[in-house]
């Protein structure tokens, strides 16, 4: 597997994968969930193809970026919340970032 420069925090049980499956189901069914390369990574896209990517940072904090133009933001929870607390995290998020 994939060695990323950004490491996953060790605290931490969800892969950034299954953080945007939590906000795909979050967000409704026009959103789809991939993993990324390595599974370091994970990505959303919305109806209309927008893609975002969920990471961690070189900090250990969970962001999503908007990939069609480049703004990200921090996750204002801890990477160690509950799935659905981090998905709906990356909803809210989506909404400044779209």
């Amino acid at each position: 597997m994939a060695e990323s420069f950004f490491r996953q925090p060790t605290e931490s049980v969800h892969s950034p994968y299954a953080v945007a499956c939590a906000a795909a189901e979050a967000l409704g069914d026009q959103w789809r969930a991939l993993p990324g390369p390595g599974l370091v990574t994970g990505h959303l896209h919305s109806g209309d193809r927008v893609p975002f990517t969920v990471g961690f940072c070189e900090a250990g904090d969970l962001y999503i970026r908007n990939d069609s133009v480049g703004d990200s933001r921090h996750l204002p929870v801890d990477p160690t919340a509950d799935l659905p607390s981090l998905g709906a995290a990356v909803a809210r998020v989506i909404g400044h970032i779209y």
